[in-house]
């Protein structure tokens, strides 16, 4: 029996395991990630090649997280549901859950971040967490509107959206909070197999930053400017590329 049909049988013993089912690892994902497809009734699982050296029981609850996100919709689902009074979860998913939270107490983090950045960290750490939390890598990403800042458990790194290098300092210390809010908290899993990254903790402890209640007009409002700001841009450009069209 391969892994991944141990998995599934973990955790739907009442189900037949009708799959085909495979497992590559790759050395392109970051530390801990996984990826899995589904084509038909096979599923192809991509795994970072630093699960090689986990145990198969924390693994077995990786791969169970990852048939509840690809298997939903499956009629064994619903009943596993079901008979377990809406939860679905394992001592394996459990193991996996309390691996990836404990990943970034011992990730060794670069010494060097963007200036700007370790300002706000040193500011929020001070002003809210009595100066005792432990500081993440911290690294500017792509100029995204969509996804503003976000913490990887795996690699214990806060990616702020570069939107932000010349945001408000209230606006870039939010960002730090609440990510780093992530990292003190972790997560929980909800009945269905889902993590709850937002719990009604997190949500209390995110009314402590000071001016909450303004924060999300205010975080709009500069996202309306940057999307008007790119958008006089490229007409900026579209302009100066029709122009050099005509000078030739």
């Amino acid at each position: 029996m391969g892994i991944v049909e141990e998995a599934f049988s973990r955790l739907f013993p009442e189900a037949a395991f009708h799959f085909e089912a495979e497992v590559a690892y790759s050395g392109k994902f970051k530390p801990y990630n996984a990826t899995v497809k589904r084509i038909g009734n096979h599923l192809y699982f991509n795994l970072s090649v630093s699960w090689k050296n986990v145990s198969d029981e924390i693994v077995i609850g990786l791969i169970q997280h990852l048939l509840v996100k690809i298997l939903r919709r499956e009629n064994f689902f619903a009943a596993a549901l079901k008979n377990g009074r809406g939860r679905l979860t394992s001592l394996n998913m459990q193991l996996y859950d309390d691996f990836i939270k404990n990943i970034s107490e011992v990730v060794v983090t670069s010494s060097s971040s963007d200036e700007k950045l370790e300002a706000s960290f040193n500011r929020v750490n001070e002003k809210y967490f009595l100066g005792l939390a432990d500081k993440p890598a911290l690294r500017w990403g792509s100029d995204s509107f969509r996804k503003l800042a976000s913490y990887d458990y795996h690699i214990n790194t806060i990616t702020v959206s570069s939107l932000f290098a010349d945001a408000p300092q209230q606006l870039l210390d939010y960002l730090l909070y609440h990510e780093l809010l992530h990292k003190k908290l972790k997560f929980s899993s909800s009945g269905n197999g889902r993590a709850v990254h937002h719990s009604r903790e997190f949500r209390a402890l995110e009314q402590n930053f000071e001016g909450s209640t303004n924060i999300e007009e205010e975080l709009n409002a500069f996202i309306r400017g940057s999307l008007g700001r790119a958008r006089q841009q490229r007409l900026r450009n579209a302009f100066n590329w029709r122009r050099l069209l005509l000078l030739r």
